[in-house]
């Protein structure tokens, strides 16, 4: 090879490392846009509920707030209550982030645990607070979200899915949350899914207790018969309902067992203890 020749292979060799790393560092710079990595830019991780399950209580002025009702929008559901020291210390970053979002596809839901209107009411006065609060009265809709030290945030998409999940306080109103959130309610990820969406059912009579029919009862993580298995119990043993959710017709309980565990079943595979005998 001459040396014009070998000239023109090194540039033409340094040209087609250029271009690679270019394309490399797009690639790259694509992947940290997607959504999964601007929900764990902002310290939230990817929660074991896929779908957001739906609920429906009053707030503190007794007017009916629902998940489903805010398809279409980003939600920030939190779960607090006014006697949490964290849960205080974030409030303020949230409602800078309501300000920043007002009417622009996204909402923030803060579902109280256990508390009062009144409670409620003059803790948004005094602190000049303007989201939705949400009544969790008995405790149903954090069990559904298996809820076990507040604060807790979910990120909602506007579709109904789970996409994020933040256990502790966050600077909500911090530049990167922000910027964030712009980019997902500007991608407009997932907001054009919809289909069966598993609603909680408050006005529903529930059973005092539940039992398999015939066989051992298997607990779902999930409204889902294929989602992880968190317990199986032996023949004849009950269970408490919590709550109960349909989905394409077909019902789900989501239930507490003797020990503390709390897991979804089919209502094809129980019935209410005392019948049947």
């Amino acid at each position: 090879m001459n040396k014009r020749s070998s000239w023109l292979y090194s540039l033409l060799l340094i040209t087609m490392l250029g271009g690679l790393s270019s394309s490399a560092m797009a690639q790259n710079k694509q992947t940290d846009s997607t959504i999964d990595g601007l929900v764990k830019s902002i310290g939230m991780i990817k929660p074991s509920l896929t779908r957001a399950p739906d609920f429906s209580l009053r707030d503190t002025n007794g007017a009916p707030v629902s998940l489903s009702g805010k398809r279409g929008s980003w939600v920030l559901l939190n779960f607090w209550a006014t006697w949490c020291g964290p849960c205080r210390d974030e409030m303020p970053s949230m409602e800078t982030l309501n300000q920043n979002f007002a009417g622009q596809g996204f909402t923030i839901l803060a579902v109280n645990q256990k508390e009062s209107a009144a409670q409620v009411t003059r803790f948004m006065k005094t602190h000049g607070l303007n989201f939705a609060t949400p009544l969790d009265s008995d405790g149903r809709v954090n069990a559904a979200y298996r809820v076990y030290g507040i604060p807790v945030s979910y990120l909602v998409d506007g579709a109904g899915n789970a996409i994020g999940m933040k256990s502790g306080a966050r600077d909500w109103g911090s530049r990167d949350v922000v910027e964030a959130l712009r980019k997902l309610i500007g991608a407009g990820g997932g907001n054009t899914g919809s289909g069966g969406s598993l609603a909680l059912e408050p006005a529903t009579r529930l059973p005092n207790t539940l039992r398999a029919k015939g066989s051992a009862l298997v607990l779902h993580s999930q409204q889902d018969p294929v989602s992880e298995v968190v317990a199986k119990l032996p023949i004849g043993e009950e269970v408490t309902p919590l709550g109960k959710a349909a989905d394409a017709g077909d019902d789900w309980y989501m239930v507490r067992t003797k020990v503390g565990v709390i897991g979804w079943v089919r209502g094809a595979d129980v019935e209410e203890a005392g019948k049947g005998r």
